[in-house]
């Protein structure tokens, strides 16, 4: 990677590149039947495999992505929190993106590492991030104002209806 963050540090979790031997802990994130619910549904292990290679491999090529998101205390995974190159009815955008476990919801986590993963996209001189949810999630809704985001319009996403917010780099 050129001059990527593998490793970001911030107050309470640390983030890393998604790795291999993450991958049980990874599943058993993403799968859970609370977060696979804010995502559009439960994947297949092969499926959540490819998402993260996919991760490794958006790094590669953009030089930004998600992290692995791991408590600081514990060591533990608690979350995958960043950015990705994503089409948003047919533009393609760059979207602030974060799965954390349901044991870690409300404590601020999600915009812990979210707030560095726009400021590194932005670092990159690209001038936008969006981001998006199922509208009747006011928990990821207020850590998009939380980052500065301001509500865009309804979209339409994974079938389903969603609410889309902006920041623009200052």
């Amino acid at each position: 990677m050129g001059g990527g963050l593998s490793v970001v540090e911030a107050l309470r979790l640390y983030g890393r590149l998604a790795a291999r031997e993450n991958l049980e802990e990874f599943v058993a994130l993403m799968s859970h039947p609370r977060v696979a619910a804010t995502l559009g549904g439960e994947l297949t292990r092969g499926e959540y495999e490819s998402m993260l290679r996919k991760d490794v491999a958006h790094w590669l090529v953009h030089d930004f992505g998600a992290w692995h998101a791991f408590e600081r205390s514990t060591d533990q995974l608690v979350g995958r929190i960043g950015s990705r190159v994503t089409p948003v009815e047919g533009v393609v955008e760059v979207e602030l993106a974060w799965a954390v476990h349901p044991d870690h919801w409300g404590q601020g986590y999600a915009a812990e590492l979210a707030a560095p993963a726009r400021d590194l996209v932005f670092s990159r001189g690209i001038s936008s991030v969006v981001a998006f949810t199922l509208a009747d999630n006011a928990a990821s809704r207020r850590v998009m104002e939380k980052l500065g985001m301001t509500y865009e319009r309804d979209i339409v996403h994974a079938d389903l209806p969603h609410v889309l917010y902006r920041a623009t780099r200052a």
